[in-house]
């Protein structure tokens, strides 16, 4: 009876191996990326900023700027451009942009390839403006991206609130100059 149980088994297990096809499983990672585009700065004005969502998944992107004087080497100088005085920044308009914080968030997933709304219309050197000897106006946006699935990371690493894939405000309590 064991004899016949092993060879019952042996002969399965012999026919299985002979007869069954391997299967490559290919995943490929998720890569969440992006760059910022713009008109070419010359210096005096900065316009059409957008983000493109540089990665191979869906993605929210989040994104603020600096203003500063700086010379072609890249020195900073210490006194910050004023806004309204020394420069001027116009944000588009109905583009899917919503300030929250520090940081201007596009309320909806952006597609991998794909590109937000402008996010600055324009950003420009004030006529009269007290530009430091040897430097220039320099306008840095900084942007981020996070996954857009599952929308909790998205709320729980930038502190915003998602409702229905829409981000629609700060989270309750929440600290929005803090995050990934």
């Amino acid at each position: 009876l064991i004899l016949a149980a092993v060879l019952a088994i042996g002969g399965t297990l012999a026919y299985i191996i002979a007869n069954t096809v391997s299967v490559e499983n290919k995943f490929t990672p998720g890569e969440v990326r992006c760059e910022v585009l713009e008109d070419p700065f010359d210096k005096i004005t900065k316009s059409n900023v957008r983000i493109k969502n540089t990665g191979n998944t869906a993605a929210y992107i989040r994104a603020t700027y600096v203003v500063t004087w700086q010379k072609d080497d890249g020195t900073v100088n210490g006194k910050m451009p004023v806004v309204g005085t020394d420069y001027t920044i116009v944000f588009a308009e109905n583009s899917g942009w919503k300030l929250i914080g520090d940081y201007w968030y596009y309320t909806s997933p952006v597609a991998a390839g794909g590109e937000t709304g402008d996010l600055i219309a324009s950003c420009k050197l004030a006529e009269g403006a007290a530009v430091p000897t040897g430097y220039h106006l320099s306008v840095e946006i900084i942007a981020s991206a996070i996954q857009s699935e599952p929308a909790s990371v998205v709320a729980e690493k930038w502190h915003v609130a998602v409702d229905n894939g829409e981000i629609t405000g700060a989270a309750a309590s929440a600290d929005t100059t803090k995050g990934a």
